[in-house]
């Protein structure tokens, strides 16, 4: 059964994936979006590691897709959308793609690239493992997410101005 659902989860994560690079309107791009996370949050779940399956529904499923969407629907891409494609767009694609053969190739290869650490599988995923990963190893990269997050929002704000609005 278990298997059964990550091919279903994986399956709406490649689906997804395509949409958000394949649909020329942004909305419908962030929408498949969201399916890709929840198809992650599901993923993460079947590792049994239920408070990440929580916050990806929550914060990246619900929250960041929400603001993508505000941005999206304040900033009115769609004008710019109409134009065509980018001018590398096509060399890009294709660095893209050789380089996930690339990561694909390395996988069944058996590649490693870092030696895994001796983890309890019995506390993996927990509030307790959570916390203590990212207060201690992690907490540099912690906290320069809150500060580019942050910079983001007061970008955002700036953006939403009128001219001539000085307050």
């Amino acid at each position: 059964m278990a298997i059964a659902i990550f091919f279903i989860a994986a399956a709406m994560a490649v689906a997804g994936g395509i949409g958000v690079i394949s649909f020329r309107q942004p909305i419908r791009s962030v929408l498949s979006l969201v399916v890709v996370m929840i198809a992650l949050s599901i993923l993460f779940l079947l590792l049994s590691a239920q408070f990440i399956f929580v916050a990806q529904v929550i914060v990246y499923a619900g929250a960041v897709m929400v603001l993508f969407l505000f941005v999206i629907a304040l900033l009115g891409p769609a004008k710019e959308m109409a134009r065509g494609r980018l001018r590398f767009q096509t060399w890009l694609s294709a660095l893209f793609v050789l380089a996930l053969f690339g990561l694909v190739w390395a996988m069944l290869q058996g590649v490693q690239y870092r030696q895994p650490e001796k983890t309890d599988l019995n506390t993996f995923g927990t509030v307790q493992w959570i916390a203590v990963y990212l207060f201690t190893n992690y907490l540099y990269p912690f906290e320069l997410t809150s500060i580019l997050l942050l910079v983001a929002a007061i970008g955002a704000i700036y953006l939403s101005r009128k001219e001539g609005d000085d307050r």
